[in-house]
């Protein structure tokens, strides 16, 4: 670049001694088109390295330079290793499960022992056991609703683990759409610094102005600006990661990752009229509508009534009663209470379940209608600027290099061209970004494994 610059000033004043004998004007003239040749070079050049930003590896600083496999999948199973969530989710699946057997056990016999009088030689003593005998299957009734509660805990779990998946999956995106537009600043400056640096050598060989240095200098300082606050948000992005994953404390360097991967197979799949997904929500509800069927049983059996069985042994001193059985039957009498109270509660709670179930397959078509209409409206966006924002910007640094001849071309022009390109460069990567997290969303609530 900067051997290029040289020519290009050599060129110059040849050119000024060849046209001393044409004129003060001609002269004016000659010099003006040769400055602003020079400056339009300068930029130009350094506008067509950004050009090839797509196509040309980046070379990472020396910041992120460890990690250089984390790829998604790679993240995602450091994820499901790690997280607390998916933890905490399996341990109340445990809980339940031990709730579930408990809830099925049969009462403990109560072993009873003691001394009816001790009166001397005609003292009683006597030993016996009591026995509570459940009837009309109450246990096996608590068991099934508890047994759905387990099942419940299992679809949370999975639940649990989509929402860690899709979590993670926008923040790998957000990370990747924030190191490249770190990538593209980094070009930017670049640009800018070139642009200053040829302008001084313009203003210093007395070919050039303090305005147009100034112009030059003023956009170089805006690009170390933004590519400062770049490397910002591209550093709480990547600590951001490390704690959805749940590990806060591992250092994330560089992520592999293609912007511009293809997310039409998770459109086509869920971007159906009127789909709802089956997932674990709707089931969660399901169960508790079974759930409270059981419950219903459970506390309509409730007023009849448990038999407790007492039986053992007595043995008197004197006079010659030695060996005595006993034997003792009692059975509550449910005259006041029957239950009356729960079995109305279990039946509103039924009619809460079946709501339930509408509620949560209403909240899926919202979700799946505002992750949908953000997906279109993001995807729209994105081919606009691939098909059109993009070529034309491109198509601009292409007329500005077809006016050099002419000398039609002046600084701000230069400028406008290249931040046109920066810019459409940063909203293609917005649009990339919003595009993906909206399909990472639908993909969770439809619980996709495969993504994208």
């Amino acid at each position: 670049m900067t051997d290029e610059t040289g020519d290009t000033d050599d060129a110059c004043r040849m050119e000024c001694v060849r046209v001393r004998q044409k004129g003060p004007h001609g002269r004016w003239l000659t010099m003006q088109r040769w400055r602003l040749t020079s400056l339009s070079i300068c930029a130009l050049f350094s506008i067509c390295l950004a050009l090839r930003a797509e196509d040309e590896p980046v070379p990472p600083s020396p910041e992120v330079r460890s990690n250089m496999g984390a790829t998604l999948e790679e993240l995602l199973a450091l994820a499901e290793a790690s997280s607390p969530a998916l933890r905490q989710a399996a341990a109340d699946v445990e809980s339940a499960r031990g709730f579930a057997i408990q809830a099925g056990l049969y009462p403990n016999p109560l072993l009873i022992g003691g001394a009816n009088q001790l009166v001397g030689n005609q003292s009683q003593y006597y030993g016996a056991l009591s026995q509570e005998i459940v009837t009309k299957n109450k246990l096996g009734l608590s068991q099934q609703a508890a047994t759905r509660q387990v099942l419940q805990a299992e679809q949370n779990f999975i639940a649990t683990r989509f929402q860690l998946l899709t979590a993670v999956r926008q923040s790998y995106m957000k990370t990747l759409a924030a190191q490249r537009r770190y990538e593209v600043l980094v070009r930017l400056v670049e640009i800018a610094r070139k642009s200053m640096e040829t302008a001084d050598r313009l203003r210093v060989a007395g070919e050039g102005t303090k305005t147009d240095l100034l112009l030059f200098e003023i956009e170089f300082e805006k690009a170390e600006v933004a590519v400062e606050n770049a490397d910002a948000r591209l550093a709480a992005a990547r600590k951001e990661l490390a704690a959805t994953m749940g590990l806060r404390d591992m250092q994330i360097g560089r992520i592999n990752g293609n912007l511009l991967e293809s997310l039409d197979q998770v459109a086509q799949q869920l971007l159906l009229e009127g789909y709802i997904p089956y997932n674990a929500s709707v089931q969660i509800a399901e169960l508790e509508v079974d759930r409270s069927k059981f419950l219903i049983r459970r506390a309509e059996v409730e007023p009849f009534p448990n038999l407790t069985v007492y039986a053992g042994y007595q043995r008197q001193i004197e006079p010659a009663l030695h060996n005595m059985a006993l034997l003792t039957l009692s059975v509550p009498l449910p005259l006041w209470n029957q239950n009356q109270g729960n079995i109305t509660s279990a039946y509103a709670n039924l009619n809460k379940a079946h709501a339930d179930v509408e509620a949560a397959q209403n909240d899926i078509a919202r979700q799946m209608a505002e992750a949908g209409g953000r997906y279109r409206a993001a995807d729209q966006q994105a081919r606009r600027f691939e098909l059109k924002i993009v070529p034309k910007a491109r198509e601009g640094v292409k007329m500005i290099q077809e006016g050099f001849a002419q000398g039609q071309l002046d600084i701000m022009r230069l400028l406008q061209a290249q931040r046109a390109l920066v810019e459409s460069n940063l909203g293609f990567i917005d649009a990339l970004e919003a595009r993906w997290n909206a399909a990472a969303e639908m993909a969770g609530i439809a619980q996709l494994d495969a993504f994208p």
